[in-house]
């Protein structure tokens, strides 16, 4: 029996509408999460305030955080790169920042870190990288830089448990042991799998992936990765106290050493667009413990995401100039 007219048989119904549909509505329910978070750090700031300090800024110092924030991306991009060459994809150096830049222009408004390495991944896919490889230098490049934070964190323990506030002090330390035991599972296998599931096909991919993410993670080229991390997350420490110090706020340094860190984790939670929101969230209380003003805070956090949204610009010409 055929199909009414107009209405397409059970058999030819094309999902692909229905599927950009849940997409669409997911990205809303983000940029709505984005936006109720930073309208509601609004109400609890003095945007009057803000602005007045913003006025008398020291365009100098924010200019120089917009250009330490753009030589980390080439520093991001040798990350990738050495790990996409230890996991067995062939990628140059050339490739990696053109897809860095393009990754993190089209991140801008997708869900926090991981929506540029989405956008990165599929373009480098688009010029000719293996998928699998491909998957695992994303999958590793991404966990390597939560790594690097929990190292910083970890570091700054002994100074944290003797002058700051207790609350940040088990903020930290939580989101540092949470991120630390998720890589450790990688390395213990907590569910052995019957044989016949693990020759399934999806199953034997996810486990490939993880043996290649264990291995790499060991290897010489994860240890230049992770140094590397904890340099990237250091400009990004001096960034915050560049601004601090554009903004007229003295004594930056030693709070943002233990605060970024845990604000770097805390935007890498997929809820929100770009990490928006929840930054200025972390920021905000982070800062607020050692004394800085929640208005003086959630302008240093919103100067430092439009800082990466300038350094993000070149991502439109270098993504034009790709295959």
């Amino acid at each position: 029996m055929s199909a009414p007219h107009g209405v397409p048989a059970p058999d030819t119904v094309d999902h692909s509408t229905s599927t950009t549909a849940g997409r669409n509505r997911l990205l809303l329910v983000k940029g709505a999460i984005t936006l109720g978070l930073l309208a509601f750090l609004a109400t609890k700031v003095d945007v009057a305030a803000a602005l007045t300090r913003l006025q008398g800024a020291s365009v100098g110092l924010l200019l120089l955080a917009v250009v330490i924030v753009t030589l980390e991306i080439p520093l991001a991009a040798f990350r990738w790169m050495l790990l996409a060459q230890r996991t067995g994809a062939e990628m140059s150096f050339r490739l990696a920042l053109q897809l860095s830049f393009a990754g993190l222009f089209f991140g801008q408004v997708l869900p926090a870190s991981i929506g540029g390495d989405v956008v990165r991944g599929y373009l480098a896919y688009r010029n000719g990288v293996e998928w699998q490889p491909l998957v695992s230098s994303l999958v590793l490049d991404r966990i390597i830089a939560l790594l690097a934070a929990v190292v910083l964190i970890l570091l700054g323990l002994p100074w944290m448990l003797g002058n700051a506030v207790g609350a940040l002090t088990w903020t930290a330390v939580a989101s540092a042991l949470l991120v630390a035991g998720l890589i450790a599972g990688l390395f213990v296998d907590l569910l052995p799998l019957p044989q016949a599931l693990k020759q399934r096909a999806f199953v034997k991919t996810v486990l490939d992936l993880i043996g290649k993410t264990r291995h790499s993670l060991a290897s010489a080229a994860g240890l230049v990765a992770v140094g590397v991390s904890i340099i990237i997350h250091l400009m990004t420490i001096l960034v915050v106290v560049a601004v601090g110090s554009a903004l007229g706020i003295d004594d930056m340094l030693m709070p943002s050493v233990l605060v970024v860190p845990t604000a770097l984790i805390a935007a890498a939670i997929p809820v929100s667009l770009n990490g928006w929101g929840v930054r200025e969230g972390v920021m905000v209380a982070g800062f607020a413990l050692f004394g800085i003003g929640q208005a003086d805070a959630f302008l240093v956090s919103v100067l430092l995401g439009v800082s990466v949204v300038i350094s993000a610009l070149p991502g439109g010409f270098t993504w034009l100039t790709l295959r």
